[in-house]
This record gives structure tokens, C-alpha cells and sequence, in this order.
């Protein structure tokens, strides 16, 4: 595999990262529908049996990027998969955690804060139907 696809999945990978509120669990819906079905990377039963590894395994359970990206394009898919999907959320949760210190009792962050929730649980339950 080329660098090409290393970077095709860093660029999908950084996209499915911003939407990842709630863990990585929560976007395992989007992550199937790109993998599987827009990219054909992987079948949905390697796309379940890669998932059903990194749960098992020990650490985090977004470790599944790790083995997507391994089965993509070697070892440069892999990093590229693990950097797409922590770095960009991690950036943006940098910046705004700075951001939100400043304004943590306004009004609107109440607000912001308690309509969040409900949102999480809908993207878990959706994971929870796909697996």
C-alpha cells in the first residue's frame, strides 16, 4: 500500500475524530459506514471481528482505528489511524477547554452542557445496534 492510502485514512479517521463526543465507542456507526461501505477497507464481519478485538484487548477501545489502519495500508495506515483520531479531538478539546474556563458560568454553557447528554446516549445507543 502506498502513502496515498495512509493518508486517505488520517483524512477519514480525523473527520470521524471531530464527531466523537462521548469516547470512541459512540462513533463506531460512521467508522462501519466509511470503512465498510464508502471505502470497501474491510467486510463488515472483519469490520466486527477487528472491533471485537479491541474490546478484548487492554487499553482504550479505540485501539480498533489501530487495526483498521494496520489492515489499510501496514504499519503507516496504523500510525496514521491512531494519530487521525486522537489528534484532531484532542487539539479541539485543548482549545476549547481553554475557551470554556473562561465562560463556565454563562447562561449558554449551562445550556450547551445539558443538551450534550442526551446526544451521547443516542450515538451509544446507535453503537450499541451496530455491534
Amino acid at each position: 500500500m502506498s502513502l496515498d492510502t495512509a493518508w486517505q485514512v488520517a483524512i477519514e479517521f480525523a473527520q470521524i475524530s471531530l464527531l466523537a463526543f462521548g469516547g470512541g465507542s459512540s462513533v463506531l456507526p460512521e467508522m462501519h459506514r466509511r470503512v465498510v461501505e464508502a471505502n470497501a477497507w474491510a467486510t463488515s464481519a472483519e469490520f466486527s471481528e477487528m472491533t471485537g478485538l479491541a474490546q478484548a484487548a487492554p487499553g482504550p477501545n479505540i485501539l480498533v482505528v489501530s487495526l483498521i489502519g494496520w489492515k489499510v495500508a501496514a504499519f503507516p495506515g496504523a500510525l496514521a489511524a491512531y494519530l487521525g483520531m486522537c489528534v484532531p479531538s484532542s487539539l479541539l478539546v485543548y482549545a476549547f477547554s481553554r475557551f470554556w474556563e473562561r465562560r463556565r458560568q454563562s447562561r449558554w454553557s449551562l445550556m450547551l452542557q445539558s443538551s450534550l447528554a442526551p446526544i451521547t446516549i443516542g450515538l451509544a445507543l446507535a453503537s450499541a445496534y451496530l455491534i
